[in-house]
């Protein structure tokens, strides 16, 4: 068990307290009138060990106040205390300073921040190594829950049950005892809570389909159709199947016969297709015959008719030939003169050239740079320079130019030559196509005679004597003959008909039809007694479900309420004066957590301050007792309890008396 005693304590420019030096026994009353400072006695213990007031604010001003309610600047604010911690004294001092800096170029310092200095045991420390000996010594919010008697109960309901729950650890619940072993079977994947939801959605779900399972028993009965008399409609039945079955027989037999009128039809048409076929080969026979009768000698004819095709087929290819002929010399004429005038403009370049001279200039022999004319021998001798080099270019120039005329005048020579003798050519050609088309006249009048001496035969046409053949033809007049018996013959055969047959069929048919229709009317109404019977099993199923869902639920409601019972007794055991309210009973019967303090039945927030007192300092011995560390009770407003439970830790009661305008302290 760690004790933490706190021995001594000193402000310095704390707040309202400009210098004050108080000394404790295990049990202190201080006595002040309001106004004083009690309060800032507390605020300044923990300012020193955690920075922050005893309502655990951090931001709050530790600076005295002058006489307009301004801070006053440059002064310390210092706080030290003395502790003993299992025999072991401890001497903590914190100081908060102004920083003041002197800035270059101006009169005064200038106020830039605060600083903290830490002392532990009068050695200097910084805030992260005096924070951490801090935490050694005491957590900041145990220290909190075991210095005031309030502070546990100022937590959230949620914190204030994880704190009870966690000292009071596994609660050991006879579940198997009480007949649970099952839920406890379910609980190892799924929590307690969850099983709860998930069988109260069961039995919800359940006890829907349960309700929805008359109404639809009720709406199979309704679409059940009205049931005719089955018996007559099963013997009406009979009878139909009777009646169509004789029609169909007759219908059979009729079929009989007309497949024999389909044969015999058959063989008929068979005997009228080779007759016609003979009756054609006959007449290609006599259409030969007719032919051959008829027949001109036409060979000197179809002969002058050849020679004549052939000769306007020479004339033409002659033509084009000619054409071809025409067209070149016309060419030939072109590049004639188009290479003449090449020759005469060679001719007239040579004459240019020939004629021209060189002459000099006489700046052409002064210095370009000082305009000084050169030495006469040199002008003579650049004179004699130039000439030769001008004649060479001129013999050059007239020998190519010369060359050039030549090749031209070659050229036009055989362009002559050429065209002379296309000029031949073309005229040959000429008599040529002459002397074919005096042919071709020729062959057209042999032509006109020939056809006249034909067309003036007396012969008998194609026509004439194929029509005279038939008519003599005996075989062909018997076959006509026959051919016309025979389909005659054929369009006497009439088949049976059904038409009646088939007609009674169909009705009866559909009759036959109707009457299944209403017949099945019993398979409708059977299906509808099923469904009504599945529907009955199911509403059994489902009720025997819902019983074993709601046995479920209430063995859930039961294993909560074991361990409700076993956490209740578990946590209100550690305590002597106050209790917990762990769970709140709704009006559905549902228990959900809360924790709430009752002192004497009363709720902690309604009691009076004695109670609250009281029933704080019985919740810090437990805690004390389960963290197994002791720090100083600060009891604020102590004038209002008269008597106070016993405590294992230092009391330090903050008591207001008016008489007393200074700190007054009694152990």
């Amino acid at each position: 068990m760690k004790n933490i005693i706190l021995k001594r304590i000193s402000l310095s420019n704390f707040k309202g307290i400009k210098s004050l030096v108080l000394n404790f026994e295990n049990i202190s009353n201080i006595f002040a009138a309001n106004g004083v400072g009690k309060t800032t006695i507390f605020d300044a213990f923990t300012w020193l060990l955690f920075g922050k007031d005893s309502q655990d604010r951090k931001d709050f001003d530790i600076k005295p106040l002058d006489e307009s309610g301004n801070p006053i600047q440059k002064i310390e604010n210092e706080v030290e205390a003395l502790l003993v911690c299992n025999g072991e004294e401890i001497n903590l001092k914190r100081i908060q300073r102004e920083k003041w800096v002197k800035k270059r170029g101006f009169a005064e310092p200038e106020f830039t921040g605060n600083e903290t200095i830490y002392f532990w045991n009068e050695v200097p420390l910084n805030a992260k190594e005096f924070n951490s000996k801090i935490s050694e010594l005491v957590d900041e919010g145990l220290f909190k829950l075991l210095s005031n008697p309030l502070a546990f109960n100022n937590l959230k309901w949620q914190d204030r049950r994880k704190v009870l729950v966690d000292f009071v650890g596994n609660i050991e619940v006879d579940y198997a005892g009480n007949g649970l072993s099952h839920i406890v079977e379910l609980t190892r994947t799924k929590n307690i809570d969850e099983l709860k939801r998930e069988a109260t959605q069961k039995i919800k779900n359940t006890k829907t389909e349960l309700d929805q399972i008359p109404t639809r028993i009720d709406e199979v009965e309704k679409s059940k159709p009205v049931a005719p008399d089955f018996a007559s409609l099963e013997t009406v039945l009979k009878e139909k199947e009777t009646q169509l079955s004789a029609i169909e027989n007759q219908i059979s037999d009729s079929s009989e016969k007309n497949r024999a009128y389909l044969q015999q039809k058959t063989d008929l048409q068979n005997v009228i297709f080779d007759l016609k076929n003979r009756k054609s080969t006959i007449e290609w026979e006599v259409s030969n015959q007719a032919t051959a009768a008829t027949k001109k000698d036409t060979s000197k004819l179809d002969n002058l008719k050849h020679q004549h095709s052939t000769k306007k087929f020479e004339l033409s290819s002659a033509e084009s030939y000619l054409k071809q002929l025409e067209n070149n010399l016309d060419a030939e004429q072109k590049r004639l003169t188009t290479v003449s005038d090449q020759m005469a403009e060679m001719r007239a370049r040579w004459g240019e050239i020939n004629q021209e001279q060189l002459s000099f200039n006489e700046n052409d022999f002064h210095c370009p740079a000082c305009k000084r004319a050169f030495e006469s021998g040199d002008i003579e001798q650049k004179k004699a320079d130039a000439l030769a080099n001008f004649n060479a270019d001129k013999r050059s120039r007239l020998q190519w130019t010369t060359e050039q005329g030549q090749s031209l005048k070659a050229e036009v020579e055989q362009i002559e030559k050429t065209i002379e003798t296309q000029k031949g050519s073309i005229q040959k050609q000429t008599e040529y196509i002459g002397k074919i088309k005096s042919e071709i006249i020729s062959l057209q009048s042999a032509i006109e005679m020939e056809e006249n001496l034909a067309n003036s035969s007396d012969s008998k046409t194609f026509d004439q004597v194929y029509s005279e053949l038939l008519v003599s033809n005996q075989e062909l007049n018997s076959i006509s003959i026959v051919i016309s018996n025979k389909e005659s013959e054929l369009n006497s055969i009439v088949p049976v008909s059904n038409d009646e047959l088939n007609t009674q069929k169909s009705q009866i048919q559909s009759e036959i039809k109707s009457i299944n229709d209403q017949l099945g009317i019993k398979i409708q109404i059977a299906a509808a007694d099923n469904r009504i019977q599945e529907l009955k099993q199911n509403e059994k199923k489902l009720a025997e479900t819902l019983l074993q869902y709601e046995r479920q639920q209430f063995d859930i409601e039961k294993y909560i309420k074991l361990g409700i019972e076993a956490l209740d007794s578990s946590v209100n055991s550690k305590f002597k004066l106050v209790k917990f309210k762990l769970f709140d009973t709704q009006i559905n019967g549902g228990e959900v957590e809360c924790c709430d303090a009752l002192i004497d039945g009363v709720p902690f927030h309604s009691a009076n301050t004695a109670s609250k007192v009281n029933a704080g300092i019985d919740i810090i011995n437990t805690l004390a007792e389960y963290y197994k560390v002791t720090a100083p009770i600060f009891i604020d407003n102590r004038e209002s309890v008269t008597n106070l439970i016993e405590s294992g830790s230092q009391l330090i009661s903050l008591i207001v008396s008016p008489a007393d305008k200074t700190f007054r302290i009694e152990a």
